[in-house]
Protein backbone atom coordinates (compact mmCIF):
# COMPACT_ATOMS: atom_id res chain seq x y z
CA UNK A 1 0.00 0.00 0.00
CA UNK A 2 2.77 2.41 0.49
CA UNK A 3 4.58 1.66 -2.24
CA UNK A 4 1.26 2.94 -4.23
CA UNK A 5 1.32 5.91 -2.34
CA UNK A 6 4.71 6.92 -3.33
CA UNK A 7 4.30 5.72 -6.88
CA UNK A 8 1.37 7.98 -6.99
CA UNK A 9 2.62 10.95 -5.41
CA UNK A 10 5.50 10.43 -8.12
CA UNK A 11 3.32 10.23 -10.70
CA UNK A 12 1.66 13.39 -9.81
CA UNK A 13 4.53 15.02 -9.00
CA UNK A 14 5.48 14.53 -13.21
CA UNK A 15 2.57 15.42 -13.97
CA UNK A 16 2.53 18.19 -12.50
CA UNK A 17 5.85 19.16 -14.27
CA UNK A 18 4.67 18.32 -17.36
CA UNK A 19 1.80 20.60 -16.72
CA UNK A 20 4.02 23.62 -15.97
CA UNK A 21 6.22 22.47 -19.46
CA UNK A 22 2.77 22.63 -21.55
CA UNK A 23 1.66 26.21 -20.29
CA UNK A 24 1.71 28.66 -22.80
CA UNK A 25 4.31 31.04 -22.68
CA UNK A 26 3.20 34.86 -22.94
CA UNK A 27 3.31 36.60 -25.76
CA UNK A 28 5.34 39.52 -26.78
CA UNK A 29 3.04 42.44 -27.31
CA UNK A 30 3.46 44.52 -30.58
CA UNK A 31 2.16 47.73 -28.98
CA UNK A 32 4.39 49.99 -27.41
CA UNK A 33 3.82 50.51 -23.25
CA UNK A 34 0.96 53.39 -22.81
CA UNK A 35 1.96 56.73 -21.45
CA UNK A 36 0.36 55.23 -17.90
CA UNK A 37 2.21 52.28 -17.90
CA UNK A 38 5.57 54.28 -18.66
CA UNK A 39 4.35 56.67 -15.78
CA UNK A 40 3.66 53.56 -13.25
CA UNK A 41 7.05 51.80 -13.94
CA UNK A 42 8.80 55.18 -13.97
CA UNK A 43 7.40 55.51 -10.33
CA UNK A 44 8.72 52.10 -9.77
CA UNK A 45 12.48 52.82 -10.67
CA UNK A 46 12.37 56.45 -8.66
CA UNK A 47 11.84 54.45 -5.58
CA UNK A 48 13.98 51.87 -6.11
CA UNK A 49 16.87 53.72 -7.45
CA UNK A 50 16.37 56.37 -4.64
CA UNK A 51 20.32 56.98 -3.15
CA UNK A 52 21.49 54.43 -5.74
CA UNK A 53 24.71 55.50 -7.72
CA UNK A 54 25.48 52.71 -9.52
CA UNK A 55 24.23 51.74 -12.99
CA UNK A 56 21.07 49.63 -13.11
CA UNK A 57 20.54 46.46 -15.78
CA UNK A 58 17.25 46.79 -16.79
CA UNK A 59 15.35 43.59 -18.34
CA UNK A 60 14.50 45.13 -22.23
CA UNK A 61 11.46 43.02 -21.55
CA UNK A 62 8.89 42.15 -18.84
CA UNK A 63 7.36 39.27 -17.32
CA UNK A 64 4.06 38.38 -16.22
CA UNK A 65 3.02 39.53 -12.42
CA UNK A 66 4.00 37.59 -9.61
CA UNK A 67 1.08 36.81 -7.71
CA UNK A 68 2.64 34.42 -5.38
CA UNK A 69 0.84 37.21 -2.02
CA UNK A 70 -2.77 37.13 -3.49
CA UNK A 71 -2.86 40.32 -0.35
CA UNK A 72 -1.15 42.71 -2.24
CA UNK A 73 -3.79 41.62 -5.54
CA UNK A 74 -7.24 41.62 -3.67
CA UNK A 75 -10.21 44.29 -5.33
CA UNK A 76 -7.98 43.48 -8.64
CA UNK A 77 -10.75 42.03 -11.56
CA UNK A 78 -9.32 38.36 -11.97
CA UNK A 79 -10.41 38.24 -15.53
CA UNK A 80 -8.11 41.31 -15.84
CA UNK A 81 -5.35 39.64 -14.24
CA UNK A 82 -5.34 36.35 -15.88
CA UNK A 83 -5.08 38.04 -19.09
CA UNK A 84 -2.40 39.85 -18.14
CA UNK A 85 -0.59 37.13 -17.32
CA UNK A 86 -0.32 36.02 -21.37
CA UNK A 87 0.97 38.85 -23.02
CA UNK A 88 4.70 40.78 -22.30
CA UNK A 89 5.87 44.20 -23.09
CA UNK A 90 8.82 45.31 -24.70
CA UNK A 91 10.90 48.32 -22.86
CA UNK A 92 12.25 51.09 -24.52
CA UNK A 93 14.08 53.68 -23.96
CA UNK A 94 11.41 55.85 -22.42
CA UNK A 95 12.45 54.19 -18.98
CA UNK A 96 16.11 54.84 -19.31
CA UNK A 97 16.43 58.74 -19.94
CA UNK A 98 17.78 60.72 -17.60
CA UNK A 99 18.37 57.65 -15.14
CA UNK A 100 21.70 55.45 -14.51
CA UNK A 101 19.82 52.64 -16.37
CA UNK A 102 21.19 49.84 -19.02
CA UNK A 103 18.62 48.01 -21.30
CA UNK A 104 19.96 44.73 -21.59
CA UNK A 105 18.79 41.37 -22.83
CA UNK A 106 17.77 39.13 -19.84
CA UNK A 107 19.22 35.78 -21.20
CA UNK A 108 22.64 37.42 -22.27
CA UNK A 109 22.52 39.41 -18.87
CA UNK A 110 22.29 35.94 -16.84
CA UNK A 111 25.28 34.53 -18.17
CA UNK A 112 26.92 37.25 -16.90
CA UNK A 113 25.50 36.69 -13.86
CA UNK A 114 26.33 33.12 -13.11
CA UNK A 115 29.79 34.15 -14.04
CA UNK A 116 30.09 37.19 -11.31
CA UNK A 117 28.18 34.82 -8.69
CA UNK A 118 29.82 35.58 -5.09
CA UNK A 119 29.50 31.87 -4.45
CA UNK A 120 31.80 31.58 -7.00
CA UNK A 121 34.76 32.60 -4.61
CA UNK A 122 33.58 30.54 -2.14
CA UNK A 123 33.53 27.34 -4.49
CA UNK A 124 37.13 28.33 -6.09
CA UNK A 125 38.54 28.07 -2.40
CA UNK A 126 37.27 24.77 -1.45
CA UNK A 127 38.21 23.39 -4.54
CA UNK A 128 42.07 25.07 -3.99
CA UNK A 129 41.56 23.36 -0.24
CA UNK A 130 41.62 26.74 1.36
CA UNK A 131 38.97 27.15 4.28
CA UNK A 132 36.61 29.69 4.12
CA UNK A 133 37.98 32.35 6.42
CA UNK A 134 40.97 32.35 4.86
CA UNK A 135 39.02 34.70 2.15
CA UNK A 136 39.74 38.18 3.14
CA UNK A 137 37.12 40.76 3.49
CA UNK A 138 38.78 42.61 0.45
CA UNK A 139 38.16 39.83 -1.75
CA UNK A 140 34.35 39.17 -0.50
CA UNK A 141 33.80 43.08 -1.01
CA UNK A 142 34.76 42.91 -4.41
CA UNK A 143 33.06 40.03 -5.34
CA UNK A 144 29.64 41.34 -4.22
CA UNK A 145 30.28 44.90 -5.76
CA UNK A 146 31.05 42.92 -9.16
CA UNK A 147 27.99 40.62 -8.39
CA UNK A 148 25.43 44.21 -7.89
CA UNK A 149 27.12 45.68 -10.97
CA UNK A 150 26.12 42.62 -13.40
CA UNK A 151 22.92 42.39 -11.19
CA UNK A 152 19.31 42.27 -13.46
CA UNK A 153 16.31 44.48 -12.32
CA UNK A 154 13.52 43.18 -14.19
CA UNK A 155 9.70 44.90 -13.91
CA UNK A 156 6.89 42.39 -14.42
CA UNK A 157 3.17 43.59 -16.33
CA UNK A 158 0.81 46.12 -14.77
CA UNK A 159 -2.37 45.07 -14.05
CA UNK A 160 -4.86 47.85 -13.08
CA UNK A 161 -8.51 48.22 -11.24
CA UNK A 162 -11.35 48.81 -13.53
CA UNK A 163 -11.06 52.39 -12.69
CA UNK A 164 -7.57 52.64 -13.57
CA UNK A 165 -6.54 54.42 -9.84
CA UNK A 166 -4.59 51.40 -8.45
CA UNK A 167 -1.82 49.22 -10.15
CA UNK A 168 0.00 46.19 -8.78
CA UNK A 169 3.64 45.74 -10.55
CA UNK A 170 6.46 43.86 -9.13
CA UNK A 171 10.25 43.60 -9.56
CA UNK A 172 13.09 41.56 -8.97
CA UNK A 173 16.77 42.40 -8.32
CA UNK A 174 18.99 39.05 -9.18
CA UNK A 175 22.66 38.75 -8.87
CA UNK A 176 23.87 35.70 -8.16
CA UNK A 177 22.45 32.23 -6.44
CA UNK A 178 22.15 34.06 -3.04
CA UNK A 179 22.06 37.45 -4.16
CA UNK A 180 18.86 39.55 -4.79
CA UNK A 181 15.81 41.00 -3.93
CA UNK A 182 12.66 41.82 -4.91
CA UNK A 183 8.51 43.28 -4.04
CA UNK A 184 5.13 43.26 -5.47
CA UNK A 185 4.09 47.34 -5.11
CA UNK A 186 0.22 48.88 -5.40
CA UNK A 187 0.33 51.85 -6.81
CA UNK A 188 -2.31 54.62 -6.13
CA UNK A 189 -3.12 58.02 -8.51
CA UNK A 190 -2.46 60.94 -6.90
CA UNK A 191 -3.25 63.62 -9.30
CA UNK A 192 -1.26 62.80 -12.24
CA UNK A 193 1.22 61.17 -10.49
CA UNK A 194 1.59 57.44 -9.22
CA UNK A 195 2.56 56.76 -5.23
CA UNK A 196 3.29 53.40 -3.44
CA UNK A 197 0.41 52.59 -1.67
CA UNK A 198 1.34 48.91 -0.28
CA UNK A 199 4.49 46.43 -0.52
CA UNK A 200 3.68 42.88 -0.15
CA UNK A 201 5.06 39.67 -1.15
CA UNK A 202 8.62 40.85 -0.69
CA UNK A 203 11.84 38.17 -0.82
CA UNK A 204 15.52 38.96 0.06
CA UNK A 205 18.33 36.29 -0.91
Amino acid sequence: MRRRLIAAGVLAISLGGIAQEDAPKPRVSDAPLTSEQIAVYQAVLAVYLKGSDGILNLANITEPLDEADGSCLRGFDAGIMKESATVIHRIGPSLTTGRKIALVDPDHQKVTIRENDPQNRMRKAIDEGQQIQQITDKQLGQSIKTAFESGLFTLSEIVFDKEHRHAAVSYSFVCGGLCGNGNTLVLKKVGQSWKVAKRCGGWVS
